[in-house]
């Protein structure tokens, strides 16, 4: 605010001077925090909104911290998150998404300051959609994640390799026949001609 104090307040004043007020979303208080459009007036719209783009991107975190998940390595991880909350952006932020507490409530407190209690009171208390549809969201998120997700993926990551004696079988079968990369690539060519021979 300091840095930026002159600029901040011209685009106050001209925010005041054409719709009266500077809170409003694209308005000057909108660079602390966010604000719904102006015809967003539903809050359960809003709600909805919120939810879903934060169980959406718990749910990407989660899948990301699975160890059991095979499609994303550790190496991918930051790609993985990052592009979906490009995607969530993309996809949301023009109808205003929060998607934290701590990124919220903050820069609400210090727009307030600046710019009067309406930082907290527009758009029929948004401001409280913003700061606190996450947790309940992140919540739903590992719930969904643990109970319907996880499971499924440990048992994809086990494979599918299926021997007469279970997994210990293939377990013993995989040692003995894989010693080394020399070995695995004979004991392949080598299964490959009994095949082609049967």
């Amino acid at each position: 605010m300091g840095c930026y104090w002159p600029e901040i307040q011209a685009a106050k004043a001209a925010d005041i001077a054409a719709h009266g007020t500077a809170v409003f979303n694209g308005g000057a208080a909108s660079i602390l925090c966010t604000f719904p459009n102006l015809g967003q007036t539903n809050q359960g719209y809003l709600f909805l909104q919120e939810f879903f783009v934060d169980s959406f991107i718990g749910i990407v975190i989660w899948s990301c911290l699975d160890p059991a998940n095979p499609f994303v390595t550790p190496v991918s991880v930051p790609w993985t998150i990052g592009f979906a909350y490009t995607a969530m952006i993309i996809g949301f932020a023009a109808n205003s998404i929060s998607t934290n507490l701590a990124r919220d409530l903050g820069t609400r407190i210090v727009a307030a300051i600046f710019f009067g209690k309406e930082a907290f009171t527009y758009g029929n208390g948004y401001s409280w959609i913003a700061i606190l549809v996450n947790v309940p969201a992140t919540i739903f998120a590992t719930g969904y994640y643990e109970l319907l997700l996880r499971d499924s993926l440990q048992k994809l990551a086990q494979g599918h390799g299926v021997h007469e004696d279970g997994e210990e079988g293939l377990v013993r079968h995989l040692t003995r026949v894989e010693t080394s990369e020399q070995g695995a690539m004979n004991s392949t060519f080598n299964q490959r001609e009994k095949d082609s021979n049967v």
